[in-house]
């Protein structure tokens, strides 16, 4: 092979060498990578599938124990993202399987999960293991058993009994089952409601909680109140028939004379109409009464049984053509006296 076909070969296996190791940096750059916190991460490991509702998006690549925390590190496939707040949960398809990795939340809109972002382990859950669930079956076993709460028989007796109230009532426990489950699918549309009133309901008990003290004294006054209306019942009882027959009469009077009434009604617009017009008048006069019957008052003498006053007598005299020297002053003009009419 001559050096120029080896210069060849090589320089496009360098060629080939740079486009795969380009490719692979690009679609790395590309990937979302992330730490999730676990409590254990029994079953898992390294090239673990990593799903969103139930196709596969990633995969783990490493499983670190770190103290009481073990992390494990995901790597989202090109293009893929998930929702800002999603959670991590391990899942175990069957009992001796290896786990996955479920992330909760997928993206469709809004803020993505960032590269380098660790889900802590507030948003991380893993199941049970097997050998925790045995022991605590075997812990209720022991409590329940002869050593615990069945030690002088209270529990077979308990379920002889329950045996007994519930024979023959198997129909109606199906009825009631059925109910709640249609009742738990009604409830479901209205969950939103539904929670809103119990937080509601929750304030509301604060509050009552926070005024126990008038709550309580309301409710001492409330008592006293029904204590007197128990003892007065009879009294009461009188009281509200004679409102009862007043009511009735009352009722008879206005059916009867219903063509007066309205006579009468129609007869009121004109002077409640003209009281509406003179209403400035009206409320001058109102302020004004007080102080004429202050007046009034002061100006009785009760020693002679006569109402003093003081007057001015060039302004009550009236004219009559002649002046004070006896001359006559055809333009002076008259004087007047409020409430007296004086001929021209």
């Amino acid at each position: 092979m001559s050096l120029r076909k080896i210069t060849s070969t090589l320089a496009a296996l360098l060629v080939a060498a740079l486009v795969v190791a380009g490719h692979q940096w690009w679609t790395d750059r590309n990937r979302v990578e992330l730490t999730a916190e676990f409590s254990d991460a029994v079953g898992l490991y390294p090239g673990s599938d990593v799903q969103v509702l139930g196709v596969s998006v990633g995969e783990v690549t490493s499983v670190e124990p770190d103290g009481p925390v073990v992390r494990v590190g995901i790597r989202l496939d090109q293009g893929q993202e998930v929702a800002a707040d999603t959670r991590a949960v391990l899942v175990a398809p069957t009992l001796v399987s290896d786990r996955f990795v479920q992330l909760t939340e997928p993206y469709t809109e809004g803020k993505a999960l960032a590269d380098g972002a660790t889900i802590g382990m507030d948003d991380t859950a893993v199941p049970v293991e097997v050998d925790e669930l045995y022991q605590s079956l075997e812990d209720i076993s022991t409590q329940l058993g002869p050593d615990g709460a069945n030690a002088e028989g209270a529990l077979s007796d308990l379920l002889d009994v329950a045996a007994a109230n519930l024979d023959g009532t198997g129909l109606d426990i199906n009825r009631t089952i059925s109910s709640f489950s249609e009742a738990s699918s009604t409830l479901s549309g209205v969950d939103d409601d539904l929670f809103a009133t119990i937080g509601h309901l929750a304030d509301l008990s604060d509050m009552l909680a926070a005024n126990d003290a008038a709550v309580s004294s309301a409710n001492s006054q409330f008592a006293e109140v029904a204590d007197y209306l128990a003892a007065d019942r009879t009294d009461l009882a009188a009281a509200i028939t004679n409102l009862g027959d007043a009511m009735a009469v009352l009722d008879d009077f206005i059916r009867d004379n219903r063509g007066n009434l309205q006579t009468s009604v129609q007869n009121l617009i004109g002077p409640t109409q003209t009281l509406v017009n003179q209403q400035a008048s009206l409320d001058e006069t109102v302020r004004l009464i007080p102080l004429v019957l202050q007046n009034f008052v002061n100006a009785y003498n009760p020693a002679y049984n006569t109402i003093d006053g003081r007057g001015n007598l060039l302004e009550a005299t009236i004219w009559s053509g002649t002046g004070l020297s006896g001359q006559t002053s055809p333009s002076a003009p008259p004087v007047l006296i409020p409430g007296v009419e004086v001929a021209p």
